[in-house]
């Protein structure tokens, strides 16, 4: 398990895993999240959050955020049990809404996840909101913006 060779590199409490998950539990949006999700909606794009996170875990943080009429799906690893950046990931929106690669807008903070769905065929935008350098993956993103609400320029 990651999370606990992490741990142990850290030096970390191994008592303290269940408090570290549970943080996952409890994560807040950045301000301009909902606003965005919004008037994408309005406008009518289908939006979904393409996770390596449990189903469940991803229900309850759109929940407690009361995003959870925004978003018409939340895709989880669970329902293909492999991780991104394998591309069965990647195929559930494809499938389920019958599209082409190049049809979905894949967002993510983290330069590896950008990648991958980049490699996969995804038009890719990093979300770099603190004007990081982009990790040396052989992989360049289509676009970067710096806030969720740069998005709305863009699409």
């Amino acid at each position: 398990d990651s999370l606990d060779k992490s741990m142990k590199a850290f030096s970390i409490d191994p008592l303290m895993k269940s408090e570290l998950l549970n943080l996952y539990r409890v994560l807040s949006p950045f301000k301009e999240v909902p606003e965005t999700l919004k008037i994408l909606k309005e406008k009518n794009f289908k939006l979904a959050i393409l996770s390596n996170g449990t189903t469940s875990l991803l229900d309850e943080l759109v929940k407690s955020n009361n995003l959870d009429n925004l978003f018409d799906d939340l895709f989880s690893i669970e329902e293909v049990r492999i991780y991104k950046p394998d591309s069965k990931v990647y195929d559930l929106p494809i499938k389920k809404y019958k599209i082409k690669k190049n049809e979905v807008a894949f967002l993510s903070a983290n330069t590896w996840d950008v990648s991958g769905g980049g490699n996969y065929g995804f038009n890719s935008i990093w979300v770099n909101r603190n004007n990081s350098i982009f990790d040396n993956l052989d992989y360049k993103p289509q676009n970067e913006i710096k806030n969720l609400s740069e998005l709305t320029k863009l699409i």
